[in-house]
């Protein structure tokens, strides 16, 4: 890779920096509470060698006459400089507290990235005896979830003795996975897109959105990092699942929903919409499938009021069933494709249009965003003798934003909402109905269990 390479920012990319301080900094910090001490030293000189490893980490935006590129920066010592202020020492959090670290971390998010100067990312490690914590955060713009749980491997395995592996920058665009394979396909292609479309329009008529949302904000002002931990750990959610013929993560999805249209009881029309994010990569042609980067797209499921949790994974999976299906036939490339062309109306076309929408409340209504990373186990190395008790996962969106994982046993939850018209006490009515939903699906099993 040399020292002149830039990259064009894909759709997904490019939303993000015409996003950039509107919607609020849109990063990514996780937090890594250790099981064990860990050598600060040995933290940097990871986080050191990461840097070198991993091209786009050294990515800065640079103007171009018209639009804006990613630059990868030389390994030099101008990134020295730079690394000494992205990686620091925090003193004076109480690692012990959840609370604490929940304080931290929402400051943490708000905080904003240069992203024209670099480096692409912060770190803060807060010293303990017993239970350190490292808080990594990378520009949403450098790379989607699966490539910081890739970095969060990759720390974890140098603290371990093991190499990081290279991670080039490659071609950003997400065209191979969304586009025909043949020209004569797209007319199918395009029709069924617009009777799949016009079928959701319809179904979709009268319904009412459960949000948190309380009144309507004009403009974004901060985001807030709430810890969860459901009451059931996570050996029990796996065997309900089995009981009921379904997955961890349709489970939760169910659960999710079921939380939300209780908050709406006597709503017979009332719709949890739950987005999902599907991984582009699995859709490249064979070989072809790029490693670290943007290459999600997202798809929204609906729970409605149903008689049985039964009922309501059935439909939940049908429809996740019939979206995965969409990508997989190509269904999506008309609209898919016309957000590549995106990039060409520049920056300030874009924010206008987020920023009005923001303002004249025009974005869909989503109940939220699930983003299940399921167990979190695979983050440790084979041997692993350092080792993460707790991983908190976060980053802001338009829409209420759930992550889940489990690890060491627990079913962890964190959850990320905009201050501007979410309010603490509507979150803890929500989370209370979660926890009230996990509770139900628990009892219910346990005469089954008995027999």
């Amino acid at each position: 890779m040399s020292a002149a390479t830039t990259l064009p920012l894909n759709r997904s990319e490019h939303l993000y920096w015409a996003g950039e301080g509107h919607i609020g900094p849109i990063n990514q910090p996780y937090v890594l509470r250790f099981a064990g001490p860990v050598d600060e030293a040995a933290v940097r000189q990871a986080l050191r060698e990461l840097t070198t490893q991993v091209d786009r980490l050294r990515g800065v935006v640079e103007p171009r006459a018209f639009g804006h590129h990613l630059r990868i920066l030389p390994d030099d010592h101008f990134v020295d400089q730079l690394f000494a202020d992205a990686c620091r020492v925090q003193h004076g959090i109480d690692t012990t507290s959840r609370e604490a670290l929940a304080a931290f971390h929402t400051d943490f998010l708000n905080e904003p990235l240069s992203l024209e100067r670099g480096l692409p990312w912060r770190a803060r490690f807060l010293p303990h005896p017993t239970q350190p914590v490292l808080v990594f955060s990378v520009h949403h713009l450098i790379g989607d979830g699966r490539s910081m749980v890739s970095l969060v491997c990759a720390i974890l395995g140098r603290l371990n003795g093991h190499a990081i592996p290279r991670m080039a920058a490659e071609n950003p665009s997400m065209a191979p996975a969304v586009n025909p394979q043949r020209w004569w396909h797209w007319p199918g292609s395009i029709a069924r897109w617009w009777r799949q479309s016009r079928a959701d329009r319809r179904a979709a008529a009268g319904e009412h959105t459960v949000t948190l949302n309380r009144g309507h904000s004009p403009r974004y002002t901060t985001s807030t990092v709430r810890y969860h931990e459901l009451p059931v750990p996570a050996d029990a959610m796996k065997a309900l699942a089995k009981a009921h013929g379904t997955t961890v993560n349709t489970l939760l999805m169910a659960m999710v929903a079921n939380a939300f249209l209780a908050l709406a009881p006597e709503q017979p029309r009332a719709v949890a919409a739950i987005r999902l994010s599907v991984d582009l990569r699995r859709y490249f042609p064979e070989g072809q499938a790029p490693a670290f980067g943007n290459y999600v797209s997202s798809f929204t499921v609906k729970g409605r009021h149903q008689p049985t949790l039964a009922a309501q994974i059935t439909s939940l999976e049908a429809q996740v069933k019939d979206h995965l299906a969409r990508y997989e036939r190509r269904d999506l490339a008309l609209p898919l494709g016309f957000y590549e062309w995106l990039p060409l109306m520049g920056r300030t076309l874009y924010s206008h249009l987020i920023v009005r929408s923001k303002a004249k409340n025009r974005f869909p209504p989503l109940s939220c965003h699930l983003s299940n990373l399921g167990s979190a186990e695979f983050v440790h190395p084979k041997g692993a003798t350092v080792r993460v008790q707790e991983l908190w996962p976060a980053t802001v969106s338009t829409a209420l934003i759930l992550g889940a994982l489990s690890l060491n046993g627990q079913q962890f939850i964190p959850l990320i909402s905009q201050d501007d018209e979410v309010s603490a006490a509507d979150v803890a009515r929500f989370l209370a109905a979660l926890d009230t939903q996990a509770r139900h699906v628990l009892d219910a099993s346990r005469p089954q269990a008995a027999a």
